[in-house]
């Protein structure tokens, strides 16, 4: 959905460096020696913050793109994060059952195709007790006021390249997809975010670089309302009582 380019790395390391307080540190607790494996660990971003954050936990990654890992090994690296990572498919994880005390997923299964096939075989390789983080956005909740024609059809693109390739309403989906995965105690840990006078900069700013860089691989990216869109998503500050915001799921459950 948004390639593997060096440009779209960075952005991944940018993201979760964006997401470390309010939304990967906040509402978690890992104690030291909880062995926690990433599902879809791409540039290790996530797991080098989770590393910073709770000292003492084992970390795995796996990813199925060889690209994400070699660059996850030199960002862990530079970040004096350590972590086991290995090129797999998230349906058919190499390891024995109850394996892991906590899985982890964030913004991955709005890109699976079977996402409750997924998350059943995260369960096998769960100790009983153990716990799954996940979170996703759904994208038909992204609003801005004030808005534009061109933001209308920017946030609609988005909608429709994430439908077309994955899951635009991955967020809202999710508690759903944890409960047919056979998983219990399912908290939906909905969160709505809006955001506005002094934060509203940087975050439309982030939204703008997260829906360019999936323009980017769709055809139709440099079409002149998009980028008249993105321009005026960037600029949304610059009016008084402006704001933006969506609505996502941080959710846990145990198995």
């Amino acid at each position: 959905m948004h390639g593997y380019g060096t440009p779209e790395q960075e952005r991944l390391v940018e993201q979760a460096e964006h997401w470390r307080h309010r939304l990967i540190r906040d509402g978690t607790q890992l104690e030291p020696g909880t062995r926690l494996l990433e599902v879809g660990c791409g540039v290790g971003a996530v797991l080098a913050v989770l590393g910073q954050e709770f000292p003492g936990v084992s970390l795995t990654g796996v990813d199925i793109e060889p690209k994400q890992l070699d660059y996850a090994r030199g960002h862990l690296e530079r970040a004096g994060v350590e972590a086991t990572l290995l090129q797999t498919d998230a349906r058919e994880l190499p390891f024995e059952d109850e394996s892991f005390d906590h899985v982890w997923m964030m913004w991955f299964l709005e890109h699976v195709a079977d996402p409750p096939a997924v998350l059943r075989e995260a369960q096998r390789v769960l100790v009983p007790g153990g716990a799954i983080t996940a979170i996703e956005v759904d994208y038909s909740t992204v609003r801005a006021e004030p808005s534009t024609d061109a933001l209308e059809a920017l946030f609609r693109s988005m909608v429709a390249g994430m439908a077309a390739s994955g899951w635009s309403d991955a967020g809202t989906r999710l508690p759903g997809w944890l409960r047919d995965a056979g998983f219990r105690e399912v908290d939906e840990g909905e969160r709505t975010f809006w955001w506005q006078n002094e934060d509203l900069s940087s975050q439309a700013s982030y939204a703008a670089d997260v829906i360019e860089s999936a323009l980017a691989q769709q055809a139709g990216a440099e079409d002149e309302e998009l980028r008249a869109g993105l321009e005026d998503l960037r600029s949304l500050a610059n009016h008084p009582g402006a704001g933006l915001g969506w609505t996502l799921h941080k959710s846990t459950a145990v198995r």
